[in-house]
C-alpha cells in the first residue's frame, strides 16, 4: 500500500508486527544460547569449520532459516560463520558469498566504534544497538543488533547477532510524525480547510471548521454542510465548479447565524494520483473584514465625492464673482497702464543716449560660462553637444583669447567624465626639460632633482579628461609618446620601465594652423590626424561683433559684484566705438578693457577708453600666425619690450608670461629690442 494513504492504525499494526518479530529473534538467539541447536557447517576461506551446539532439534533449524530477522555467528576476527537467508537479503548479497566475508564490510566507518563496543559488550553478556548497515544497493538499511557471546563451543570470542531490519519501521515513524505534522497544522490553521471524497463529501476538516459550525461537517456533503452562494445570489455547488480540475479564488458568501453574512475567497483542485481522482482540496479564507473595509471606504469615498461636488458649485459661484471683479479692475487697470505709457514715453525722450539699457540685452547663457547669441557661437555649440557625450578626441583651433578652454570645458561638461575634474596642461608654459615628466611623471631618482615619485598629468586624469593647450609647442620627442597614449592609452614613467595604462579623453587646443606646421615639418602628420578627428574653429571676436555687448554686460555684471559697483547703462558712443574696434586680442582682451573701464567709472553709466585702432589692426589679412606676430610685436612696442609685470605685453595680451615668451622664441621675435614698426605707418 502507498505509504501517503496508511491509515493510523494500519501503521500501528506494523510496528506491533516488528516488535513481535523481535521478540522470535531473542527467543532464536536464547535458544543458540542455550544450545538447544545442534551445529553449523560453515564454508570459509581455510575450508568448511563446523561449529557444534548441544541438544538442538530440527524445529529451531527451521526456526532460525525462517525467521524474519537476520540469524549471524560471527567469530572472534569478524568472520560470518553462519547467515541465514534473511541476514542475507537485508544486505543485499547472495548467501554463499555473505558467509565467510567479514562483517566489518558491512559496517560503515561512521559506525565503526558503535559496533566495536557492541561486540565486545555482547561477549560479556548481552548487547543491543541501532545502527546502519551497508549494502549491494544504492540505500544502507537501518538495523538492530542484538549481540551475545557463544558458550559451550571450541571457538573462544564467537558471538551470535540477530539482526531486526528497522527499515519498514523507520519508514512508518515518518509517515506517523508528518501525519502528527498534518494534523497540527489543520489545527492550528485559521483558513478553512476542507478534504472531500470524490462525491463531495467531507472526510476530513480543520478546527477552524468546527468553530465555524459549532460542530464536525465531517460525513457531510459540502454543498449542504456550507450553503454558499455566489455574489449575484446563485448557489454554489462543488461539483459542478470543478470543471477544470482548480478553482482560483472563487468569491463566495456564507450566511452565519441568522443574521449574519460571510464573505470568504474558496480555492480547490482534485487530489490526482495514477489510481485517478481520491478526492478534492478545499482552501477558504475569510473576507469579512476586508469586505467591510472596501465597503467603508466606498462609502467614505462617494461622501467625500459629494463634497466635492458640492465644494465645487460653491467655488464656480465665488469664481463667477472674481470673473466679474477682475473685469472691473482690468479696465482701471487699463486706464492706469495708459497713463504710466505715457510717463514712460517722456522718460525714454529724456534718456536716449541709454537705448542699449542693461535689461534689454538679452544675455544667453549656453553651457554656463559661454556667452553669445550669433550665429557663429551657436555653430560651435552645436558642435560642443554633437561630440560632447562621445568619447572622441578633439582639436579646438582659435586665436588667442578667443576662449578655447571654455570649449573644452564645456564639451568634459557634456560627457559621462563629468564627475570628475578636467586636467589642463599648457605646453607653452613648461620648460622643454620638464614637460615629460609633468605629462607621464617619473620614478624617484629618474634625474637629478628628482627626490620623489610624482604621478603625471595623464595619470591624474584616468576615468577624465586632459586638455593640452598649446599642442603645437610639443616637442618631437614627446609628440611620438603622445600618439601611443592616443592609441594604446599606455606608456611609461621616467625612470621605470612598468607600462601604465589609463583611460583618457585627450582635448588639444592651438592658434596655430597645425596642418601648415604638419607640411612644414613641425608637427608630426600621424598625430595630426589622429588629434583631428573632430576639428572646432572658433570664430574671433571681430567675425561675431554682435557678440560683443552681451559679453561685456557680463563682464559688467562679474566686475559689478566683485567691485561693488552698479552699472546701468553704457554710453551709446562707447557701444559703437567697441563694435568698431578689431580685438585683436579677442574676448580675453575685451575683459580686460571692461575690467579698466569698471575701475575707473563712477557713477552708473560706464565709460570706455576704446583702443585706437591702428592701421594694423585694421588690416587683418594674412595667416593667423602673422596676426599673432604683429599683436605681439604692438604689445612689446607700447611696454618697451616689458614682458611681465604690470602694464607688461603679457597683461595686454592677457595670457601667461611663459607663454607669451614660448610665442616669441618660435615666431623669431627677440626680446629688449625695439620693434620695427609693422604698422606701414611713416
Amino acid at each position: 500500500m502507498n505509504k501517503s494513504y496508511k491509515t493510523r492504525e494500519q501503521l500501528l499494526d506494523e510496528l506491533e508486527e516488528l516488535r513481535s518479530r523481535v521478540r522470535e529473534a531473542e527467543e532464536t538467539l536464547r535458544a543458540i544460547v542455550s544450545g538447544e541447536v545442534d551445529g553449523l557447517v560453515v564454508s570459509t576461506a581455510e575450508g568448511d569449520r563446523v561449529f557444534t551446539l548441544s541438544g538442538a532439534d530440527l524445529p529451531y533449524r527451521v526456526m532460525v532459516e525462517t525467521m524474519n530477522e537476520g540469524a549471524v555467528t560471527l567469530a572472534s576476527d569478524g568472520t560470518i560463520l553462519f547467515c541465514n537467508q534473511r541476514f542475507a537479503d537485508i544486505v543485499k548479497g547472495s548467501l554463499e558469498k555473505v558467509i565467510g566475508s567479514s562483517i566489518y564490510r558491512y559496517i560503515s566507518s561512521t559506525d565503526l566504534q558503535l559496533f566495536k563496543a557492541l561486540f565486545e559488550r555482547g561477549l560479556k553478556g548481552n548487547s543491543k544497538g541501532e545502527l546502519t548497515l551497508q549494502t549491494g544497493g544504492d540505500n544502507p538499511a537501518s538495523v538492530l543488533l542484538s549481540i551475545s557471546a557463544l558458550e559451550h563451543t571450541d571457538m573462544p570470542g564467537a558471538v551470535c547477532m540477530v539482526v531486526t531490519d528497522l527499515t519498514e519501521q523507520k519508514r512508518n515513524e515518518e509517515i506517523l510524525a508528518e501525519e502528527k505534522l498534518t494534523t497540527q497544522i489543520l489545527h492550528q490553521a485559521s483558513e478553512i480547510f476542507v478534504l472531500c471524497d470524490p462525491q463531495g463529501l467531507i472526510i476530513r476538516a480543520s478546527q477552524s471548521t468546527d468553530r465555524l459550525f459549532g460542530r464536525s461537517p465531517i460525513f457531510q456533503p459540502f454543498d449542504q454542510a456550507f450553503h454558499l452562494i455566489y455574489p449575484d445570489g446563485t448557489p454554489f455547488v462543488l461539483l459542478s465548479a470543478m470543471t477544470d480540475k482548480i478553482l482560483q479564488r472563487v468569491e463566495v458568501t456564507f450566511k452565519h447565524g441568522k443574521n449574519e453574512f460571510l464573505a470568504f475567497l474558496l480555492s480547490a483542485n482534485l487530489l490526482i494520483t495514477h489510481k485517478g481522482v481520491l478526492g478534492i482540496i478545499v482552501v477558504i479564507i475569510d473576507i469579512t473584514l476586508r469586505k467591510r473595509a472596501e465597503q467603508a471606504l466606498q462609502n467614505a469615498y462617494d461622501e467625500m465625492d459629494l463634497r466635492v461636488k458640492e465644494r465645487t458649485e460653491e467655488l464656480f459661484s465665488v469664481n463667477q464673482q472674481l470673473l466679474l471683479e477682475i473685469e472691473d479692475r482690468k479696465q482701471a487697470a487699463n486706464s492706469l497702464r495708459e497713463a504710466l505709457r505715457i510717463i514712460e514715453q517722456l522718460k525714454d525722450q529724456l534718456h536716449e543716449e541709454n537705448i542699449y539699457l542693461k535689461k534689454e540685452i538679452n544675455l544667453i547663457y549656453s553651457h554656463k560660462d559661454i556667452v553669445g547669441n550669433s550665429e557663429a557661437i551657436s555653430t560651435v555649440l552645436k558642435q560642443v553637444e554633437q561630440v560632447g557625450l562621445t568619447d572622441s578626441t578633439v582639436l579646438i583651433l582659435g586665436e588667442t583669447g578667443t576662449g578655447k578652454e571654455l570649449i573644452a570645458h564645456a564639451i568634459h561638461n557634456l560627457s559621462d567624465r563629468k564627475d570628475r575634474i578636467i586636467i589642463k596642461v599648457n605646453c607653452a608654459a613648461l620648460p622643454p626639460t620638464l614637460i615629460e615628466s609633468e605629462l607621464f611623471g617619473h620614478e624617484k631618482g629618474a634625474f637629478t632633482g628628482a627626490l620623489s615619485k610624482q604621478i603625471g598629468r595623464f595619470e591624474l586624469a584616468d576615468a577624465s579628461t586632459i586638455l593640452l593647450d598649446e599642442i603645437d609647442s610639443l616637442p618631437p620627442e614627446l609628440q611620438a609618446k603622445l600618439l601611443r597614449v592616443l592609441e594604446s592609452g599606455e606608456f611609461e614613467r621616467l625612470g621605470s620601465p612598468r607600462t601604465v595604462k589609463v583611460n583618457v579623453r585627450i582635448i588639444t587646443a592651438s592658434n596655430r594652423d597645425l596642418a601648415r606646421l604638419v607640411s612644414e615639418g613641425g608637427f608630426r602628420e600621424d598625430l595630426y590626424y589622429r588629434l583631428n578627428i573632430f576639428q572646432i574653429t572658433i570664430p574671433p571676436l571681430r567675425e561675431r561683433r554682435e557678440d560683443i555687448l552681451p559679453l561685456v554686460w557680463s563682464f559688467v555684471q562679474e566686475f559689478g559684484k566683485r567691485m561693488g559697483k552698479r552699472i546701468e547703462s553704457i554710453r551709446k558712443m562707447d557701444i559703437e566705438a567697441l563694435q568698431a574696434y578689431p580685438w585683436p586680442g579677442n574676448v580675453r582682451e575685451l575683459r580686460n578693457v571692461t575690467e579698466r573701464a569698471m575701475i575707473v567709472t563712477i557713477g552708473p553709466v560706464l565709460h570706455f577708453d576704446v583702443p585706437k585702432i591702428t592701421r594694423s589692426a585694421a588690416n587683418q589679412s594674412g595667416t593667423l600666425e602673422e596676426v599673432e606676430k604683429r599683436r605681439i610685436i604692438e604689445a612689446l612696442n607700447t611696454t618697451k619690450g616689458r614682458v611681465s609685470g604690470k602694464d607688461g605685453a603679457a597683461e595686454i595680451l592677457g595670457i601667461n608670461p611663459k607663454t607669451l615668451e614660448s610665442r616669441m622664441q618660435r615666431l623669431g621675435i627677440q626680446r629688449n629690442k625695439k620693434m620695427p614698426d609693422i604698422s606701414g605707418e611713416s
